[in-house]
Order: C-alpha cells, then sequence, then structure tokens
C-alpha cells in the first residue's frame, strides 16, 4: 500500500512539474525556416539559468536566411545578407490570457494559430492567409488579430484583420486595407481601440480605427517620421512601443538613417563592419501622442542615439520598454550596441545612455529585444549568430550580460514573445 501510495504521488508530481506557474519567466523565437517555420521556447530555471522549453512547428513555412521582397542573397548589402530577413517587429504576439499564439510565416504567405500549453510546449491549430505575400508583423487585442504584410516590392504592403472563433483563426471579410508603401510593424493601441502601422521606407504612421470587428476604410490619421535638417538621411521606423498612459497613448518608434533625401544608400566603403560598401548617419527615436479618437501628433523628434547626427550608434531598429515605462531599451544593430533613454510622464524622450551595452568589435547584428514581465531582465537576439543574450537590469536600469543562449539558426531568426 505504501508503495502504491509512493508511485500515485510520484506520478502526480511528474504530471504537474512541468506546469508553467504564474511567476514563470519564458520567451518565444521564430526560426524562420523554410522547410517548416517553427517557433523555439526558453524558460527560467530556479537556478537563474535557462533552457530550452522545445522546437515547435507553425504549420507554415520561413525564407531561410533569405530576406524578402527580393529573396536574393549578397552579403555586401546591409538588406540582404540574412541577418534580418523582415525588417519588421511584433512578428509573434500572444492573447493577454497566454492561451494562444500568432505567428507569421513569410514563406507562404500564412498566419498561424498556436495553443500554448500548461508547461508552456505549442501546438499548431489553424492558419489563415495573409493578406498579400510576405507577412511581417501582428497584433492581438482579445479575440482579434491584426496582420501586416509587405507584398511583391517595397511599394505594395496590405494589413488584415482576423477572428480566433473556437480555436479557429478566421478571417474577417472585406478587412484588407491597402498601404502601397511597405509596412514594418503593426499594433493596437492600448485599448485595443485603433491599429497602429508604420512603414518602412515612406517613415509614415498610420493609425486605423477598429469598426464593427473590421478596420476603417481611410486611417484615422498619418504622421511623416520627422527629419530636422536638409542633411539629415531619411527616417526608417522599424520597431515601435506602445504606453498607455491613464489618457493619449504615446508611441516610441525606433529610426534608422541610411537613405539620403532621394531615397538612396549612401556608398561609402570601410566605414561600417557589417555594411562594408555603405555608410549610415546616427540612429534616433521619436515620440508620438495618440488620442483617443485617433489623432497622432509629434513629441519628441529625432533624438539621436549619439552627440551629432554623424559617428552615433546607428541602425536603431528595436525597442524595449522597461516595466514602469519610464526607460526605453534600443538595439542598434549595426553598432552591436543597446541605448537607453529616459521617457518622461508625457512621452517626451532623452537619451540616457548611448551605450548601456556595446560589443566593441560591432560584428553582432542588434535585432528583436525584449524585457522580461518582472523588469528585471533584457533579452537580445543577435540575428546573425542565431543566439540570445540575456542581460540583467539593475534598479538604476543598467545593464549586465548574464547568460547566451544558443539554439537557433545561425541567420534569418525573428521576433520574441515574452511570456
Amino acid at each position: 500500500m505504501k508503495k502504491l501510495l509512493a508511485l500515485i504521488t510520484l506520478s502526480l508530481y511528474m504530471a504537474t512539474a512541468n506546469i508553467a506557474s504564474a511567476d514563470t519567466t519564458a520567451f518565444f523565437i521564430a526560426t524562420n525556416k523554410a522547410d517548416g517555420n517553427t517557433v523555439v521556447g526558453y524558460k527560467k530555471l530556479d537556478s537563474g539559468n535557462y533552457e530550452t522549453i522545445g522546437e515547435f512547428q507553425t504549420g507554415g513555412l520561413g525564407t531561410g536566411d533569405l530576406e524578402i521582397p527580393a529573396l536574393e542573397k549578397d552579403d555586401t548589402h546591409p538588406l540582404a545578407n540574412g541577418d534580418d530577413p523582415l525588417i519588421s517587429a511584433n512578428s509573434i504576439a500572444a492573447s493577454a490570457d497566454r492561451k494562444f499564439m500568432v505567428v507569421v510565416n513569410p514563406g507562404n504567405a500564412k498566419i498561424s494559430l498556436l495553443k500554448i500549453n500548461d508547461d508552456l510546449s505549442l501546438t499548431a491549430m489553424d492558419t489563415a492567409p495573409a493578406s498579400d505575400k510576405f507577412p511581417v508583423s501582428l497584433a492581438i487585442h482579445g479575440s482579434m488579430v491584426v496582420a501586416a504584410s509587405v507584398g511583391d516590392n517595397n511599394g505594395a504592403g496590405s494589413i488584415s484583420a482576423y477572428k480566433i472563433i473556437d480555436g479557429k483563426l478566421q478571417s474577417i471579410e472585406n478587412s484588407r486595407r491597402d498601404l502601397k508603401a511597405r509596412p514594418s510593424t503593426i499594433a493596437f493601441s492600448s485599448d485595443g481601440e485603433h491599429v497602429i502601422v508604420d512603414e518602412l521606407v515612406t517613415g509614415k504612421i498610420k493609425v486605423f480605427a477598429v469598426e464593427s470587428d473590421s478596420l476603417s476604410i481611410e486611417p484615422t490619421a498619418q504622421i511623416d517620421s520627422p527629419r530636422t535638417g536638409e542633411d539629415r538621411l531619411q527616417a526608417i521606423p522599424v520597431g515601435f512601443a506602445v504606453r498607455g498612459n491613464g489618457g493619449d497613448d504615446v508611441l516610441l518608434v525606433s529610426e534608422a538613417r541610411f537613405l539620403t533625401p532621394d531615397f538612396m544608400l549612401r556608398t561609402d566603403t570601410g566605414k561600417v563592419v557589417q555594411s562594408p560598401l555603405y555608410s549610415w548617419q546616427t540612429g534616433s527615436l521619436s515620440t508620438y501622442a495618440l488620442t483617443d479618437e485617433g489623432n497622432i501628433s509629434l513629441l519628441s523628434a529625432d533624438v539621436l542615439t549619439g552627440e551629432s547626427v554623424e559617428n552615433g550608434e546607428i541602425a536603431n531598429c528595436w525597442v524595449a520598454l522597461s516595466k514602469d515605462g519610464k526607460h526605453l531599451y534600443a538595439a542598434n544593430a549595426l553598432s552591436s550596441s543597446i541605448s537607453r533613454f529616459d521617457i518622461d510622464n508625457q512621452g517626451h524622450a532623452f537619451l540616457d545612455n548611448v551605450t548601456a551595452y556595446k560589443d566593441p568589435g560591432e560584428t553582432q547584428f542588434f535585432s528583436d529585444l525584449n524585457v522580461s514581465k518582472d523588469g528585471k531582465e533584457l533579452y537580445q537576439l543577435v540575428g546573425n549568430k542565431g543566439e540570445v543574450i540575456v542581460f540583467s537590469i539593475d534598479d538604476k536600469g543598467d545593464l549586465t550580460p548574464t547568460q547566451t543562449l544558443t539554439g537557433l539558426p545561425e541567420l534569418g531568426t525573428y521576433g520574441m514573445f515574452v511570456y
């Protein structure tokens, strides 16, 4: 009898040992594998170290180490070398109750719905067609999902909406909205009443209203990313964060600066390790107020990741807010660095530390990053190494690297969702 009770107790322990608790820390990244896209999960152990949860099929296809939309490899070109296949953020998202995850599959233009199981494994549930070729970004609010797709070229692009119903991802009829420009990142406002999308080359930020489980036909507002001088290169917005502000939302938008005023790459050899034929101006951050009515206005324009428009940290493409919303971390992809900004109550940005962390060799491509839900750690995806650097965040917001995680393809990975 004692042996039987012991076996029952052991079985119950084993059945519950892998169930994630409310304070479990974990994050997920998409591999972009061309023969079958997958998501890899990592979770934190009691020791403080991370281990791999597993690798899970999405039911769709990636593009491997080929960047969209050309799908042609050029190791000398900063937009075709495989480091950054989508040039976007929010390519993985999850429902607020943490029951479902959605992922883009750029290889076969599908949006995947996955179930998040109690042990943090993932089960592919359904796929739905994207609104165009090469979906790159998505967001979820309640049961509604919105996704942005690039299309055949940088002058195409569209967004569309879906509903999660009984474990299925259903396209909302007539919700497609053509942008006629390449989208980068899409997100909901904090109240879910509006959808924000930024455009990579035009630099525009557009706002659509959520109306009757669909999207307004036209944007409620749009605004151009700022240029603060005639010689200032174009602002190329990639990732952005949305901070609920108890009133107007604040949008905090990363800006790479690598296209001339006439939208050409600036030829200049030997200036940038990862971009050997071209040079870049110092990156920046701009912030905006988004009202309940869907209007948008500029708060902080072109706040530099450096002291001047030349020779600062370059290719600011991804951002992550601290838990309290008072600091913003910005990944400077081609400088292999992370800058930190202070954000005041109104949403104005001030550069606090140009290099909160930096790889002095500038050989690591810093792409997606995120902050743990307890606000004590930051995760930085290294897009040309297939690695994630884990940083601790101290009370002042300073970063200290604590662990480097592997298990991802060397090139092509994208997205990061923190559980």
